[in-house]
């Protein structure tokens, strides 16, 4: 990805050092105020025997923050926002420290004292936040000039508009040079900018020009991975088959060792996640045979890596005969869905039983969701680059599932290539990781289906 935010990796170190620190700092607080000055050290000196303890809290603390999306200051609308995430972190992390402590006898504290803790951090923490916001609202230092013009300067400079703390703002629009009229590009109608982004570039001495600055320090990019960076989607209707070569980005998709690390991970994930949901599925089965009757599961032939077929397995959440005119794709109040369906596709049961998929290698924890055959067969018509997809292993989740979870109309489902297609440029440890946490936020903030 090309780094037109030099600051968000700094911004984010910053918010979970200041969480840590608030959280240590509250718990010293807590002990004060829970024990009295004569107590305190005896207290303290039993907190601090157990370092795992702290360290637990800690990442969990971390952990459950990077879930609800609490270090992405660029994706903080309101303060409504910050506050549903900050509550949803505050219910998270007492669950997850209560569980802690009566899993590890040792780390029995008082439950008063983990609750004073926590009254005095989350307040704190939240109006960190707050303050952010109210200091992000200044326009941006950081300026840009874009060269050329299409559809995708305006994609672009909506994508600012719409951003609570947009990276930089665009000072000058200059025309593509070789354009009718277009005046010659100088040094001098650069200088004033510390990023350039190039929507249109003729083969012309403002090539030299730009390589020159861009080996200088002021940072040259494409507009398309300028909106990709912006947004994690690469926009497919703004490139062509050219520029895929082009970014270097994918030209070892096919070979990465990653792929059987993955492979490795999925197996230990998929089967520790069997063994600990199988008390939910089976319950799951009961209440859907109970009430609506037989089949329990759903079979559907779907579409895998290099477009290999399998049948997806699922709990049925639809009415039998669902799909006797053809086809459908699910949205969103669908009328289809069962009453007790409702519940399992709200909370992502139903999925559970791909988890099967997984083991048997047809799919992945995390990648693009597998379409059916002639659904896939009429996207690929429909959309450009659609079948890249099958690069890699489908997935229960994605980087689209994370950020678009339903899709139902055409252009949607071009979103979501778009999503799909970011993730194969970055393809790799760190995604997979990103998109498993993200994917408990997601799971609780995506709206009832």
């Amino acid at each position: 990805m090309q780094g037109i935010a030099d600051n968000r990796r700094l911004t984010q170190v910053l918010l979970a050092m200041a969480d840590a620190l608030m959280l240590l700092a509250t718990g010293l607080a807590a002990t004060w105020i829970r024990f009295g000055s004569e107590a305190f050290s005896p207290e303290l000196a039993k907190i601090l025997h157990h370092p795992g303890f702290v360290a637990y809290a800690v990442l969990v603390q971390l952990g459950l923050a990077v879930t609800f999306n609490l270090y992405r200051p660029e994706n903080w609308r309101t303060r409504d926002y910050v506050l549903a995430r900050m509550a949803a972190l505050g219910v998270s992390l007492a669950v997850a420290l209560a569980v802690g402590t009566y899993l590890v006898l040792p780390w029995r504290f008082g439950r008063g004292l983990l609750a004073l803790t926590l009254l005095l951090s989350l307040p704190l923490q939240t109006l960190v936040r707050f303050l952010w916001l109210a200091l992000s609202s200044r326009p941006p230092s950081r300026r840009a000039v874009v060269i050329g013009d299409g559809p995708i300067v305006g994609a672009l400079e909506e994508v600012l508009a719409e951003r609570p703390s947009p990276p930089f703002r665009i000072v000058r629009h200059l025309p593509a040079p070789g354009s009718p009229d277009a005046p010659r590009i100088t040094i001098d109608d650069l200088a004033e900018s510390d990023l350039i982004i190039v929507a249109q570039l003729a083969h012309d001495a403002t090539v030299d020009k730009l390589a020159e600055l861009n080996f200088g320090g002021t940072q040259v990019v494409d507009a398309a991975g300028a909106y990709a960076a912006l947004t994690g989607r690469i926009p497919v209707k703004q490139v062509d088959s050219r520029w895929f070569i082009a970014t270097g980005d994918f030209s070892s998709l096919a070979t990465s060792p990653f792929h059987h690390v993955q492979r490795f991970f999925d197996v230990v994930a998929a089967t520790a996640l069997l063994v600990l949901s199988s008390p939910v599925l089976v319950l799951a089965g009961i209440a859907i045979l109970i009430t609506e009757g037989r089949p329990v599961f759903f079979k559907q032939v779907r579409v895998g890596r290099y477009r290999k077929p399998f049948v997806l397995v699922k709990l049925r959440t639809m009415k039998r005969g669902s799909d006797n005119n053809g086809p459908q794709f699910a949205a969103r109040k669908d009328e289809r869905v069962l009453r007790v369906g409702r519940l399992l596709r709200r909370w992502r049961i139903d999925e559970l039983p791909q988890l099967v998929n997984v083991l048997r290698g047809e799919m992945s924890q995390v990648g693009p969701r597998p379409e059916r055959p002639d659904v896939a067969e009429r996207l690929e018509r429909e959309i450009p680059f659609y079948a890249f997809r099958y690069s890699v292993r489908p997935g229960l989740t994605g980087w689209a599932q994370v950020h678009f979870p339903y899709c139902a109309e055409p252009e949607e489902h071009v979103v979501k290539l778009e999503y799909d297609l970011y993730s194969l440029r970055h393809h790799g440890p760190a995604l997979y990781v990103i998109v498993l946490v993200r994917t408990l936020g997601a799971l609780i903030f995506t709206p009832e289906s």
